[in-house]
């Protein structure tokens, strides 16, 4: 998302008086592996609201009305310049509470998917895309809930 949590605070406060709470926002993070079984991730602009330099899958959050294979694949092209196919869907949600880092809450529901067309490269909100081993990624500190994502879906060990 272009205009990033602004946007999102922007049209909450278009419906505050209706609503009396903060809404609870929706990402949809994509898993990608290569041949090789690296994992793409994506490392975020040091001006991001929320986790400003850290690595994390590619991905955002799902505008009004958007279905969320939708959101998955528009930010996945987005922040990489590359088209991604759907494989499939995680059962699972994870949920993102409100930190220092994050400043909202949301639930992230991740999807797997194939790059069908490009060459992942960064762009938008992304200042460096590369591919990584999953041994390399356990030891690393992804943004919001990504590493138990990966742990949990059976990508990283």
């Amino acid at each position: 998302m272009k205009d990033g949590l602004k946007h999102v605070a922007l049209k909450f406060l278009k419906l505050k008086p209706i609503y009396s709470q903060l809404p609870v926002v929706v990402g949809v993070p994509i898993i990608v592996k290569n041949s090789k079984g690296e994992i793409l991730l994506g490392k975020r602009n040091k001006n991001m609201y929320a986790y400003p330099d850290f690595w994390n899958l590619p991905g955002g959050l799902v505008d009004y009305g958007e279905s969320l294979s939708h959101a998955a694949k528009r930010e996945f092209e987005e922040e990489t310049g590359a088209k991604v196919k759907i494989i499939r869907k995680s059962k699972n949600i994870y949920e993102v509470f409100p930190t220092k880092e994050s400043h909202f809450h949301s639930l992230n529901i991740p999807f797997f998917g194939k790059i069908i067309e490009g060459i992942p490269q960064a762009r938008d909100e992304t200042q460096e895309v590369r591919w990584f081993k999953p041994a390399e990624i356990k030891k690393m500190r992804l943004a919001y809930t990504h590493n138990e994502i990966l742990k949990k879906e059976g990508v990283v060990k």
